[in-house]
């Protein structure tokens, strides 16, 4: 070991790697890490030049990783991995608990999952689950989790369709009328703080935000169904018009839990889904002229109800 560190400028320089070279991205890393982007880097730099060779090409796009980069990569993930499995092994076996990582969105959680967190854990007593939370699209890698919530434009294999992606404009009840009428003021989501601002508009770069704006009366956000159901059921938020718009994209949920861990994300993968069919089931008794239960049908099997 006391070689390897001779090898390293620090230890810390794997992590920062790691992540790096993940996202392809210094920026997302540092959002990651809890650091800055220059110190990002700073560390990749001082690696690069510990090493005496290149790891990534930096441009606008992005950093892309070297063929060195990749190599380098390969390797550091695939000893993350181990060491994470072996660590988790270690605490299950003190308290007799499955520790469990879970990939998803900010707003997937605060909106959807937090209500009902007592639920999940009186489910699964036994499992403690812990969360990779991504506040930026819910497309891009899903390795070193357990389970990992994506939306993909195909079926992706061995993975569970949860539904296809719609969504809706949504508000409180009391902006109802006026939001009918386009007087509401719309909460939007930007990102890249590109968008153009009108007199009638607030501009978040994170969903969980939006909606939160939504929640507390400000106005007319778009509602994407698998996050906005739990609120729509309760009558806290209800649709601004009788238009669902579906798109191209499908929800899955990618098991790439080891053998050992498999049956219980799987399990958990199910109970996930029932719990959100269900929310849509009961959605689509309350707004039949939606045709919200159609959603729970993979895109391979009949329609059974309208789409926009």
């Amino acid at each position: 070991m006391s070689g390897l560190r001779r090898k390293l400028p620090s230890a810390n320089a794997l992590f920062v790697f790691e992540a790096a070279a993940r996202h392809e991205n210094f920026s997302h890393a540092a959002d990651e890490l809890n650091v800055t982007q220059p110190a990002v880097s700073r560390t990749i730099a001082a690696l690069e030049t510990h090493l005496g060779i290149a790891l990534f090409r930096r441009g606008k796009a992005g950093a892309h990783l070297t063929a060195e980069g990749q190599q380098l990569c390969h390797v550091v993930t695939g000893a993350f991995e181990n060491i994470g499995a072996e660590l988790d092994a270690l605490a299950s076996r003190r308290d007799g608990k499955v520790a469990l990582t879970l990939s998803v969105s900010t707003a997937f959680t605060a909106h959807w999952l937090m209500p009902r967190i007592e639920r999940v854990r009186a489910a699964f007593p036994n499992v403690d689950l812990r969360f990779q939370l991504i506040p930026g699209p819910v497309d891009g890698p899903s390795d070193g989790v357990d389970l990992a919530m994506r939306y993909l434009t195909r079926d992706p294999g061995d993975a569970l369709f949860i539904m296809r992606e719609a969504h809706i404009p949504v508000c409180i009840p009391a902006l109802r009328d006026s939001a009918a009428r386009g007087e509401a003021t719309r909460i939007l989501l930007d990102p890249e703080g590109s968008a153009a601002r009108g007199e009638r508009s607030l501009h978040f770069a994170d969903y969980a935000i939006v909606l939160q704006g939504a929640m507390i009366g400000q106005g007319v956000a778009e509602g994407w169904l698998n996050v906005v159901a739990h609120w729509l059921r309760e009558g806290h938020l209800c649709p601004c018009d009788e238009t669902l718009t579906v798109t191209t994209r499908d929800c899955y949920l990618l098991n790439h839990a080891p053998p050992e861990r498999r049956g219980v994300t799987a399990a958990l993968a199910d109970w996930l889904r029932s719990e959100l069919h269900t929310d849509l089931a009961l959605l689509d008794a309350a707004y039949p002229q939606l045709g919200i239960l159609h959603l729970c049908t993979p895109r391979t099997a009949p329609d059974i109800g309208p789409t926009a």
